[in-house]
């Protein structure tokens, strides 16, 4: 059984298509089963992340900028005294980097995965946390270098649909700093947002999503939906990765990817595939398997965050200037979806 893209028509012509996770942490494998299905197909992709690694420390195979790494199998994940501080011990530290184990870092993780498990050598390019101008650069090094002609941002949620005036926004902050950027490369023919994971972020008003999705339908923006499931062979490389790198040392197991995996194993409810959310209480649902589909640079224009922050260079300026709209926003009055 193979993925169903709606976005296939989008990304046919394409010779070089980079996948992003848009959000940081564990959002690039939310992207893996479409990279293993337009791999399949025959085409060219490459894997990016938004990094919560320090990037600026990491010494990768391929430096493009201070804070744009290519991270490979190879990779050492973080200097020694990086390292001795993250662990606090030095003879740990020294036993760990011996192993090829470091702090928190699941591109360089996912980079082995690959080679162990499917005997490819793939980099995972590692954009640092910063404002969006810096960021717009490093794309557009990436592009140059790789010759990018079609972008799809990953999210991990759905939190990149957030505007800023809904009772709960998430946390929108990484991925509204990559939609701004992202909006800006106009060069780029192709220019995609997908969603994966909807219901696995407790701090979302979704009626306000789902109200957004509709105004993104109604203007022409939304592409489509599609699921994953079990008998996918994309499907079930994407788990596997994710299970193996989170059961990794030092890694924080990814609550998104957990709920996906859940929700397409048929699990519902409060359910926990990991110790991470005991104590919790979750609704895994069918939902959280679907894939939903965006322009990138009409739901972009939906957005007036993006033009309060299009202008900074550090993550904290991005931040607070984030912060400081969404306080001038008369809010939406928090809604209830009738379905039970």
């Amino acid at each position: 059984m193979q993925l169903n893209l709606p976005i296939l028509d989008q990304l046919d012509g394409c010779q070089n298509i980079l996948i992003v996770g848009m959000g940081g942490g564990f959002d690039v494998f939310c992207g893996l089963p479409i990279f293993f299905a337009l791999q399949e197909r025959g085409q060219r992709v490459h894997l990016a992340n938004l990094t919560f690694s320090p990037a600026h420390l990491i010494d990768g195979s391929t430096r493009l900028t201070p804070s744009l790494v290519g991270v490979t199998a190879d990779t050492a994940p973080f200097p020694s005294a990086a390292l001795t501080a993250a662990l606090h011990d030095p003879v740990i530290a020294a036993a760990a980097r011996q192993a090829g184990l470091g702090g928190y870092f699941p591109e360089y993780y996912l980079a082995r995965w690959f080679r162990a498990e499917r005997g490819e050598d793939v980099t995972i390019w590692c954009f640092d946390k910063t404002g969006v101008r810096p960021l717009l650069e490093n794309y557009r090094r990436l592009i140059d270098h790789l010759s990018i002609d079609g972008i799809l941002l990953i999210d991990g949620g759905v939190d990149s649909l957030i505007r800023g005036d809904e009772a709960e926004v998430g946390t929108f902050i990484e991925d509204s700093v990559s939609l701004a950027a992202v909006s800006e490369l106009d060069d780029v023919p192709v220019r995609l947002l997908g969603c994966l994971g909807l219901g696995a972020e407790q701090d979302i008003a979704y009626a306000h999503v789902f109200e957004n999705i509709a105004a993104l339908a109604g203007s022409g923006a939304f592409l489509g939906s599609c699921a994953l499931t079990r008998q996918m062979p994309a499907y079930q490389a994407y788990e596997a990765a994710v299970l193996s790198v989170q059961d990794v040392p030092f890694q924080d197991p990814s609550v998104i990817n957990s709920s996906i995996i859940s929700a397409v194993q048929g699990k519902f409810g409060d359910y926990h595939l990991t110790a991470k959310t005991h104590g919790s209480t979750l609704w895994i649902s069918p939902l959280m398997a679907l894939y939903w589909f965006f322009d990138l640079p009409a739901a972009a224009a939906r957005n007036p965050m993006l033009e309060q922050i299009s202008q900074t260079e550090t993550f904290r300026e991005a931040m607070r200037a984030m912060m400081l709209a969404r306080r001038n926003m008369r809010q939406r009055s928090p809604k209830r979806i009738p379905l039970s």
